[in-house]
């Protein structure tokens, strides 16, 4: 068996494992997203969502985990894409499979992280005394009836309560004790599944493992990862899909062949099968365009112009004639 065999062979027994991780990966990111770390925002009434998650610890660090081995999933489509797509094309630069490995697991453990810090946070704002609070809102209070809040309504005391709560608690949340490694890997994690999606998309589009609409819009969604990041998720379903020959039409003919065939520009399979019109249907040169040497085509016909004919030059019974004409007019 040589190599090309192998890794058709290895392909076709991955397929389904990658199409049924990139599913998976995605349901678990989808199903725990709103009750993971990532729901508790440094936003207005975030002191309320720390209540909320100290007095049920566990189901944050569950929904942390269940996310946690959902980006872990989403590491097996792309590295299955990015191993299809240089087997095909040496111009991949296989360097960039650990780009591609260590991304999801980046964040993955950075929505852990993410989660020991909400609960620091949680604990640090459940022991807030009171009187830090009062403090609070007086100088609020202090504030506004000084006029340093001119132009805006005056704020009610229960207002200044939940103002000056939400202040503590977004203080504690971002002074965790292992906010700085959450930030670290969560920066990382999102710079590198970026590059590891738009340069998959990339050459498996390229390759022909993927058409030109979900190649294109695999590189637009990985662009925008970090403000998008839902919409990304979609085009891990349908790669799934595609892995595991679940999509209308079957995958691109590039994976049954085990080499490159780029789509063309018109966007047609069937395009590129007609040759780069440098002859006929198969790519065949100007003499092998149909039997007999003659060439297909259309053109004008020429009008018969009897203008341009040549003038016809004198009889030679003329001659004479003209030689008596030319002495008599060197005589005269």
């Amino acid at each position: 068996m040589n190599s090309k065999e192998q890794f058709l062979e290895r392909e076709r027994r991955w397929a389904l494992i990658a199409g049924i991780a990139s599913v998976a990966g995605v349901a678990l990111i989808l199903a725990s997203f709103g009750a993971s770390a990532s729901g508790v925002r440094t936003v207005a009434g975030v002191a309320d969502r720390l209540v909320e998650v100290d007095s049920d610890r566990s189901a944050l660090v569950i929904a942390s985990i269940v996310q946690c081995i959902g980006w872990f999933l989403l590491a097996v489509p792309l590295v299955y894409l990015f191993k299809a797509a240089s087997a095909r094309a040496p111009q991949v630069r296989r360097g960039l499979i650990g780009v591609v490995i260590v991304a999801p697991i980046f964040l993955g453990l950075g929505g852990l992280l993410s989660a020991a810090s909400v609960l620091d946070a949680a604990t640090e704002f459940k022991d807030t005394p009171t009187s830090e609070i009062q403090s609070c809102v007086a100088e609020k209070q202090d504030e506004q009836d000084s006029g340093d809040a001119a132009g805006d309504e005056e704020a009610t005391n229960d207002e200044l309560v939940e103002e000056c709560r939400d202040d503590i608690a977004r203080d504690d949340r971002t002074g965790a004790s292992v906010s700085g490694i959450e930030t670290g890997l969560g920066l990382a994690g999102l710079l590198g599944f970026t590059i590891a999606v738009v340069y998959c998309a990339l050459w498996a589009m390229r390759t022909g493992l993927l058409t030109r609409f979900w190649g294109s819009l695999g590189m637009a969604l990985g662009a925008v990862f970090v403000f998008f990041t839902l919409f990304t998720l979609v085009w891990f379903i349908y790669i799934g899909l595609l892995f595991a020959g679940w999509v209308p039409g079957g995958r691109p003919p590039a994976w049954a062949s085990g080499e490159a065939m780029p789509w063309p520009k018109g966007g047609r399979r069937g395009d590129a099968d007609e040759g780069d019109g440098s002859g006929g249907p198969d790519g065949e040169g100007p003499d092998d365009a149909a039997p007999g040497g003659v060439l297909e085509g259309y053109g004008e016909p020429v009008e018969d112009r009897t203008d341009l004919e040549p003038e016809s030059a004198p009889e030679p019974s003329d001659a004479p004639q003209i030689e008596r004409r030319k002495r008599k007019k060197r005589s005269n």
